[in-house]
């Protein structure tokens, strides 16, 4: 499949790298077993201004989003949906997890708050025809 969709260790609810039932990513159109959890890659473009994010919703912020990919992956301990995003066995190779420091951190943050496109949000061209 293609290269847009990827498993970022959200959920892992079976151990066997299964989503929640009501999204359970591009396994439901490929049928393949290893697009379990798979989603379309998002534009980082405007990211600040599109929470919540996660293809469920399921982060409220950047700053929590950050962390998940800090992490590795998610571990949900006490939910409907739990189990271990961070070993789910069709986990995108670039989900590995790493360190920040609070420099990093903040210049970070601010790289990704700098991908909004100020014209664009007030072009009259692309306003709400309703």
């Amino acid at each position: 499949m293609s290269k847009d969709y990827q498993n970022n260790g959200l959920y892992d609810v079976d151990g066997e790298g299964s989503y929640p039932l009501e999204s359970p990513g591009l396994v439901e159109l490929s049928g393949n077993v290893a697009d379990r959890g798979k989603f379309r890659v998002p534009t980082l473009r405007n990211i600040a201004l599109t929470p919540p994010y996660m293809h469920d919703g399921s982060i409220a912020t950047l700053d929590e989003v950050l962390d998940h990919y800090a992490a590795g992956g998610r571990l949900t301990e006490s939910d409907p949906n739990q189990g271990d995003g961070r070993a789910n066995p069709n986990k995108s190779q670039f989900v590995r997890g790493f360190e920040l420091n609070a420099d990093e951190r903040r210049a970070f943050m601010a790289l990704l708050e700098s991908l909004t496109d100020e014209p664009l949000l007030t072009d009259p061209r692309f306003a709400d025809p309703w």
